[in-house]
């Protein structure tokens, strides 16, 4: 009887379980089904279709009053969800792009996902959400953006150089010839444009890629590489370019002033039709500071240079799923090489130079360099679906550069017939041409997946003649002038695999493992397996913490001086040590950590820390007074440093930024490029506490503070402070010391005149470049490895701007 109680207990206990479960079911289901049918999915993109991160969503009532909000992922997905059921309006914007309104009726069913898509928005309607954009909170690297509008305002506007608008992010210390040293690494930057990697020129130097006038933004990464940029890695610049619109819009514009600059400059973009999009920029430039002067001051002598950019893209959208993309950059430019006035002929030189040869002034010498520099790529992007979508982009690059020198001009003025010497023209042309796939995969909430490929082949074409003299044995040149030549051909091939997965498991933590594979067949055949794992914890909306691990893998560029089909031996050219080991990739372990913070919604703030070991570090030299660069590697070595930036919005219409970076580098035994550099160099190369790097700058800061009066006159201050490159006194040790410090004070104001027609204005601007005229150079030639000559920082400078929008 007992056991027929207890079992008709337990039957009746069963069955109120199994109808408890039931019901919860259904209510936890019905929860669900309730929920989703407030919460607002979808994507945000740009205009050909690529997908935008950290991009701002909106939730509007009816009556306009903001009542929720959210951020794209890096796959620029969202999810934001509502109080109540009703109709709402959803939008995205980031900086001064919004998209369009949707409207949507949230009920009974699930919303399907929508699509928002970024335009350009007019001034007189931008809507400020936040004066700030979101902190990055998953990615393991430091990025620093710059906007168009950041471009803008510094001195100088739009007309700045390429070099001159990378000055202002942390860690970069400017070397000369257009040359910038991020975190103590020589150049090794990656431009990319549209998300494609533009091959380096052959000058390594000279003509921009791109003016930054055709910026529409860009995103620099510092560090902490994702699996997919290999190749150069100092440092990526990623360039968003401007594309045409509707309606379209133009400008015209004049800038010029002191050191004889004139820059006329002329852009449009629009439609045809309702599926193109173009836009077209043309910009010559004339100065006599092409390239900086040995000598301080306005006196320049032989210094005058010119350059043309032009630059065509086209958009066409197939559909919503398909955009191809067309790019062509042309540069062509020429430089007049700036001589040094007062020098005294060697005696020597001229009883060997032919016979009634008198030389011109020293600062009258006649050598000079040109530049030619195509580009163009295609790119096709596709979203296969709302989770997969790729980028696959062909492209093609012809640079050209010849250094013509004025012979016997420059060997009459040789200062010391003991040591090596000759005057020199080289000729380099490159092609290159590959093509590159990226493809991301959106697995989960919890994993974005990256993969792809890049196939590279670069043709190097380098032809050399020198003159100079025979030696007599006893290091005097003897006879009448040589001119021994030699030409080289390289063919180099460079493959590139990478897989990377975002894995974010919860809303704290965001790890990214990656692995890449790079092989070179170059001047070496040589490979390399690249783990890279970086992790991310977010504390909160407003601060996060970063910790970063990378193997690095930078195979040298093929352009260099053609000395192993010269034959040198017994002349005044030839090499203190003949030692010809061809460069070696540089092969790195790269470790980094940092923080980013949202201080307040009026400032962010943001601290890194680095330390790279290589083997194989690699180095560039400059032969004589041609800017053409050489290849050099040390057997080992190590940069460190650490920087901070800070950007403030200190009211409605003041803002301003600023960071500062300390840094060193250090070069331990010379793997190759013993015939390029000085003996005494070599032994403090090869000894055991090795060189500092001749780029090192211990100390690096810059700050921009720009104010908008009436909203129409804006004021911006600059000041750039460097502690000095590094050099050597006379008898001491290579790169010992350093130059001296010095600090430049830039300023600008523009106004806006609103003219009469519509959409229509007319900006005025008058700039100050180094405002106190500081004296200085920033490199000091002979004092250091692989530098010829001086370089002299600009004088107090004046500019005029006058640009017409249309």
């Amino acid at each position: 009887m007992m056991y027929s109680f207890v079992r008709r207990v337990l039957n009746g206990t069963i069955r109120l379980t199994v109808a408890a479960i039931i019901c919860g079911t259904c209510s936890i289901s019905y929860a669900e089904d309730r929920e989703s049918t407030k919460t607002i999915k979808g994507v945000v993109q740009n205009q050909d279709l690529r997908r935008v991160p950290q991009a701002v969503i909106e939730v509007k009532n009816q009556e306009g009053d903001i009542i929720s909000s959210g951020v794209s992922n890096d796959a620029g997905e969202f999810k934001v969800t509502v109080p109540e059921e009703g109709t709402y309006s959803v939008s995205a914007v980031q900086e001064t792009y919004r998209s369009e309104y949707v409207v949507l009726a949230l009920g009974d069913e699930s919303l399907k996902p929508v699509t928002l898509t970024l335009s350009k928005t007019k001034e007189v309607s931008l809507e400020v959400v936040s004066p700030l954009p979101p902190i990055q909170t998953k990615a393991s690297s430091e990025t620093y953006s710059l906007s168009r509008k950041e471009v803008d305002t510094l001195p100088r506007g739009n007309n700045n150089d390429l070099h001159d608008v990378l000055l202002t992010i942390p860690g970069a210390a400017y070397g000369s010839l257009k040359q910038v040293h991020i975190r103590q690494d020589h150049a090794n930057l990656q431009l990319r444009i549209d998300g494609v990697p533009i091959p380096d020129t052959v000058s390594s130097t000279f003509s921009d890629v791109i003016t930054p006038r055709a910026w529409e933004r860009a995103d620099i990464v510092l560090g902490g590489m994702e699996a997919n940029v290999g190749n150069k890695s100092a440092a990526l610049i990623d360039i968003t370019t401007k594309s045409g619109t509707k309606p379209g819009f133009g400008s015209v514009q004049m800038f010029g002033g002191s050191n004889k600059t004139i820059n006329p400059s002329f852009e449009y973009g629009g439609t045809i039709g309702e599926k193109f999009r173009y836009y077209f920029l043309n910009s010559h430039t004339a100065t006599n500071r092409g390239i900086e002067p040995p000598t301080v001051g306005h006196s320049i002598f032989h210094g005058q240079s010119e350059r043309n950019q032009t630059m065509f893209r086209g958009d066409y959208q197939l559909d919503n799923n398909n955009n191809f993309t067309f790019l062509f950059l042309n540069s062509i430019a020429k430089y007049q090489i700036p001589t040094s006035p007062g020098l005294e002929a060697n005696p020597t030189i001229l009883g060997l130079l032919p016979g009634g040869f008198t030389p011109v002034p020293s600062e009258r010498v006649d050598e000079n360099q040109k530049e030619n520099n195509q580009y163009g790529h295609v790119v096709w992007r596709r979203d296969i679906n709302t989770r997969n979508f790729f980028s696959l982009a062909g492209y093609f690059r012809h640079t050209r550069a010849t250094f013509r020198t004025d012979p016997l001009n420059i060997l009459a003025y040789v200062p010391e017939v003991e040591e090596p010497f000759s005057a020199g023209s080289q000729d380099r042309t490159g092609y290159s041409g590959g093509v590159r796939l990226d493809y991301t995969y959106v697995h989960s909430k919890e994993h974005l997946i990256k993969a792809g490929f890049q196939v590279d082949r670069t043709q190097a074409i380098n032809k050399t003649r020198l003159f100079t003299f025979l030696d007599d044995g006893v290091g005097n040149p003897t006879g009448g002038v040589i001119t021994p030549g030699g030409d080289n051909r390289l063919i180099g091939w460079r493959q590139e695999f990478w897989i990377q997965d975002q894995w974010t498991p919860n809303e704290h933590w965001t790890v990214n493992i990656g692995l890449r594979a790079d092989t070179v067949q170059y001047l070496r055949d040589e490979g390399q397996i690249s783990p890279r794992v970086g992790v991310t914890y977010r504390y909160n909306p407003a601060h996060a913490f970063h910790a970063y691990y990378g193997r690095l893998f930078t195979p040298p560029n093929l352009e260099r001086l053609a000395l192993a089909s010269l034959n040198l031996e017994g002349t005044k050219a030839n090499p203190e040590d003949t030692t010809d080991n061809q460069p070696r990739a540089e092969r790195a372990h790269y470790f980094q950590i940092g923080s980013v913070h949202a201080l307040t919604d009026w400032a962010t703030l943001q601290l890194t820390g680095y330390y790279k070991l290589a083997n194989y570090m690699s180095d560039a030299h400059q032969l004589g007074t041609t800017p053409l660069l050489n290849y050099i590697a040390f057997e080992r070595g190590w940069t460190r440093g650490a920087d901070a930036a800070l950007k403030v919005w200190l009211m409605e219409n003041l803002t301003g930024r600023a960071n500062i970076a300390w840094g060193q580098c250090k070069g331990y035994g010379l793997q190759s490029g013993h015939n390029l550099v000085h003996f005494e160099e070599i032994a403090d190369i090869n000894s055991r506490s090795g060189v500092h790097c001749d780029h090192q700058q211990t100390l690096t800061a810059s700050g921009i503070l720009s104010y908008l009066l009436l909203d129409r006159t804006t004021f911006t201050g600059q000041v750039l402070f460097a502690s000095g490159l590094r050099t050597a006194e006379e008898g001491a040790k290579t790169n010992s010391s350093h130059s001296p410090t010095y600090t430049i004070y830039n300023f600008s104001i523009s106004h806006v005149i609103p003219l009469p027609w519509h959409g229509q204005k007319f900006v005025v601007g008058f700039d100050i470049v180094n405002a106190l005229d500081q004296k200085y150079f920033i490199n000091q030639g002979e004092g250091s490895i692989g530098l010829g000559v001086s370089h002299a920082g600009m004088p107090r400078s004046f500019f005029f701007r006058g640009q017409w929008f249309f």
